[in-house]
């Protein structure tokens, strides 16, 4: 989509750069926009794609948020891509470490798009203090969709060494592994990959995408023991990858698309085609989200959809990251997550 730069340049409140390069100052965010590109590309290609976006041109349906909602005791956990600077904005960080207590189950850790060049104080500090706080803190590794075409690159997105190979990208994926418990390990919980496809695989290879996600899930557990792994498709994905990581966010947008109706245009929210065991097997992430209103409404929508992780954000692209939201809205977002949070 014709954007403002997210990883092709600089823009504001967004930082870009390998991960082994100089220090940046912030991390990119979950690129949503390169996600949007590649999500634009499998509907483009897809038939049943086509027919849907024919139907929305055509007026036949309009956006919705159903409601009354059902599932509202559902037992969430708030699960909070962090990608902010702890050293430009330790005031955040207090405030994300002070929730209450059993709130917020995963922080997500993105120094430059991935471990960053070296460990920091800064980055030590607020890591260890998320920990102690019970917090999961996963370490945000970009798996480049595991070279799979995307209309920002018809052969693949390439790796920092300039190799779109699906081997590529599992070796630095690896790597980053390697070098967040490096950094960080006594306060380091799991991994987090970004940027998977919603394919199993080839036609060739059927399954071949979510056995390379499988394998690095493997990886990370025969190194680290307990460790946890997510997964970020964006969108909602075949059974294949049920056994690819312990957690997959199969939603992450805006509060527009979170509450279109499900034959909406592109990007609009779909449901699983299988039933998970474990609700905490999915997480919804949905940014744009204007006051408390919109937020408890998304909120109460998760639920009803089973998600048992869930991150809501009045914050906006390029960059919904980047900070938490207000004070009160965070405060009513972790009530909302009862009975985890305080039924008020």
């Amino acid at each position: 989509m014709g954007s403002p730069n997210i990883w092709g340049g600089s823009a504001p409140g967004v930082f870009l750069g390998s991960c082994h390069g100089s220090a940046k100052t912030g991390a990119r965010p979950l690129m949503p926009k390169r996600k949007v590109t590649y999500r634009h590309y499998v509907a483009v290609v897809a038939v049943a794609g086509l027919t849907t976006m024919i139907v929305w041109a055509s007026g036949a349906f309009s956006r919705a948020a159903p409601t009354p909602y059902n599932n509202q005791q559902l037992a969430q956990r708030l699960a909070v891509p962090a990608y902010i600077n702890p050293a430009d904005d330790p005031a955040t960080w207090q405030q994300l470490v002070g929730s209450g207590a059993g709130t917020v189950g995963l922080v997500v850790a993105n120094v430059d798009s991935g471990p960053g060049s070296a460990a920091t104080a800064a980055w030590s500090g607020v890591l260890h203090n998320a920990h102690a706080a019970g917090m999961k803190v996963l370490g945000y590794v970009d798996t480049g969709y595991l070279g799979s075409p995307s209309t920002a690159a018809s052969g693949g997105l390439p790796t920092r060494s300039g190799d779109s190979s699906m081997q590529a990208w599992l070796g630095q994926a690896e790597a980053d592994v390697d070098l967040w418990y490096e950094y960080y390990g006594p306060d380091l919980d799991g991994i987090f990959f970004d940027e998977a496809p919603d394919q199993c695989g080839t036609t060739l290879a059927p399954t071949l995408y979510a056995d390379g996600y499988a394998a690095l899930d493997a990886y990370v557990k025969q190194a680290h023991p307990g460790a946890l792994t997510a997964l970020n498709p964006g969108q909602a994905v075949p059974r294949c990858f049920e056994d690819a990581a312990d957690v997959l966010v199969t939603f992450e947008g805006s509060y527009g698309d979170y509450t279109a109706a499900a034959s909406a245009a592109n990007g609009a929210y779909q449901p699983l085609t299988w039933t998970p065991a474990d609700p905490q097997k999915i997480w919804h992430i949905v940014y744009g989200v204007t006051g408390q209103d919109q937020m408890e409404q998304v909120m109460a929508l998760s639920k009803s959809r089973n998600a048992g992780y869930v991150y809501v954000t009045d914050d906006l692209l390029p960059n919904p990251y980047d900070t938490l939201p207000p004070a009160p809205y965070w405060a009513d977002e972790q009530v909302k997550s009862y009975p985890y949070g305080n039924p008020g």
